[in-house]
Order: structure tokens, then sequence, then C-alpha cells
């Protein structure tokens, strides 16, 4: 196209040469983005049902992130820096650890797989699960320290992972269960939490160190994936429904994150108008979840146990309801994890 006929083109449009330069670099990646061998149409933002389009692409080993990848976006749909990334097909999770626009044409950037989850409990109660980059930062020591009386694990490990509004409130003290052996865990605690060097005006990426430690872990702590774990008193609540011809409320307590192949007990409240609670069998109360039967069910009265096994589920998500006749008491949402 010549220089003339352009600017004639842009002034039409209104723009500048600029502007129509941009656009037309635009259009040129949009046409065949999805042909490309690079493409991936399997890549959701993780915790959610949103796709992403992108290009993934020379993969490598990384000294600091472990296998990493270029990627490639279009504009209108950026991998922010921080952000999580799910495969629905390969089930894997990816951190974006780089990411950069390009003249307003597209996004590129780096993405570091991540190798496993971190698990831990919030002051509510409230469990919470995040994947994680796990790198060994122990240097020139041979993983144990000695005295005369004990000998102690010295081991340090470097996480990154998204920061967030969980993440961010992270301290010293934590304790998370790090490695394969589930029934003997090594047990690490945050020395080092790191939400400044590698995130921008409130988003980007949390980097943690933590050290080995000493601690004996209970069996229900085992069986959860947490230290520390304290009883709370509601898991985690929905906002009461009310049922404004019989003045009803009803409160569904649990985890909102159902991870694959692990059992989750959710349990119902009914009260009615005065406050005073009122048991299941006295009304026509029922469950219902809009996944249909891909779900595993076990109800109990006013318990349900809920199992995924079906690997398609993961980052999906779905609503958990009690009912009363035809009429929605209450319902909340609850993500699927891999």
């Amino acid at each position: 196209m010549g220089l003339k006929l352009m600017k004639t083109r842009a002034r039409q449009d209104g723009s500048s040469l600029y502007n129509a330069q941009v656009k037309d670099a635009q259009d040129i990646l949009a046409y065949g983005f999805t042909d490309d061998v690079s493409y991936n149409p399997h890549m959701v933002i993780y915790n959610t049902l949103k796709d992403i389009p992108i290009k993934i692409y020379d993969k490598k080993y990384s000294a600091s992130y472990g296998t990493t990848a270029k990627f490639l976006t279009l504009h209108t749909c950026p991998a922010s820096l921080g952000e999580l990334l799910y495969d629905t097909v390969k089930n894997e999770y990816w951190l974006c650890i780089e990411s950069y626009d390009v003249a307003g044409i597209h996004c590129e950037g780096k993405l570091g797989l991540c190798n496993r989850f971190i698990k831990w409990q919030e002051a509510d109660g409230c469990i919470q699960e995040t994947p994680v980059i796990s790198r060994n930062a122990t240097q020139y020591n041979n993983g144990t320290y000695e005295d005369k009386v004990i000998r102690l694990g010295s081991d340090q490990v470097l996480l990154y992972t998204q920061l967030n509004s969980h993440t961010v409130k992270l301290g010293r003290g934590t304790k998370f269960f790090i490695g394969e052996n589930k029934e003997n865990p090594a047990v690490y605690e945050l020395t080092k939490p790191d939400t400044a060097d590698y995130s921008y005006m409130g988003k980007g990426v949390a980097a943690f160190m933590v050290t080995e430690c000493a601690y004996t872990p209970s069996e229900k702590e085992l069986e959860l994936g947490v230290c520390n774990y304290h009883a709370p008193d509601i898991l985690s609540v929905t906002p009461p429904h009310n049922n404004t011809a019989s003045g009803i409320t009803a409160v569904i307590s649990g985890s909102t994150h159902l991870r694959k192949s692990y059992k989750r007990i959710y349990t119902a409240s009914i009260k009615d108008g005065n406050g005073i609670d009122v048991p299941w069998e006295d009304h026509i109360f029922s469950w219902n979840i809009t996944a249909g039967t891909d779900i595993i069910q076990n109800r109990q009265g006013n318990k349900i146990e809920l199992l995924a096994v079906n690997e398609g589920l993961c980052g999906s998500s779905f609503l958990l309801q009690v009912c009363s006749g035809s009429e929605v008491l209450s319902e909340t949402e609850i993500y699927v994890t891999g």
C-alpha cells in the first residue's frame, strides 16, 4: 500500500497514520491466529471457564523457574503478570512470570510450569490452596543441621505463585506440607514472604521462602493436607436466602473448592423467621446441583457429600442449592480444581 493511499485511508477512518498501522498489525495477527501449530485451544483462566486464546512455544528448562515456555496472546485478551492458567487436557497449571504489551498489538512473555499445590487455613477457617512453582533454594549444605542432641532438616524451598487477596495475607510462621510423601510429609515454615519484588500496583507474583522445620501433624491435618488446622464454626457460608412466604432462611456451609478425587461434605442450616432451627425432616427440603450426574453425590438429610472424578470438570464450577419444592432457598458456587 502506497504512503499516499495509507494517509488517505487514515483520514477517512478519522484516525492517524500510527493508529492505522497498529490496527493493521492487530488484524494481521488475529487472522489465522488459531491455525498456528503453537496455538493451545485448551487453556483457561485458573478457577474459571474463561478461555484465553494463546500461543505457547519454545519450552525449555530454567534454573530459576524450572520448565518455562514463551507465549503470545492477542491484545484483546492479554495474560497479565501473575495470571494462573490451566490446560484442561494436559492437566497442567502455568504461572505468568513475565508479560509485556507490545505497542498495543499483542502481549508476549513467559510462563512457568507449576509443579505442586500448597494448602493453608486462614483465620476465618477457610482452607485455601493454590498452584505454585517450587524450586530448591538450599545451597552448599547437605540438608540437615546436627548438634549433640538432635538432627534437624535445614532444607529451603522458594515458592512462586499468584499474588492475590489470599496469598498476600500469608505471613511468617505459616506452615505447609511440601513433597510427595503423604504419610510422613516434610513440613516447611514460611520465613520470608516477598510480595513486592515481583509485583506492580497490587498485581503480579508472590515469592515465599520456606524452611524445613520440626512438626508432628495430627491425623486430621494429614487428611486435609493442612498444618495448624483448627475446626471452624462454619468453613464457608453462603448469604442466607429468605423464603418470603414462610420467613424460612437457609445457609450452606462448606469449602467453595472441590478438589478432584477428594470428598467434601456440605451442611445446610435451616431457620424460621424467629431464628429458630427448623429440622430438615419437618419440611420438604432437598439438595440440587447444576452439574448433572458428573458429580458423585451421597445425600444424608441436611448433609451432602460430593466427589468429582471426571478430569474434564477441572477448572469448571457449579451451583450447590438447597430447595423447598421448586423454590431455591440458598445456593453457593463451587469450583472444581485439579
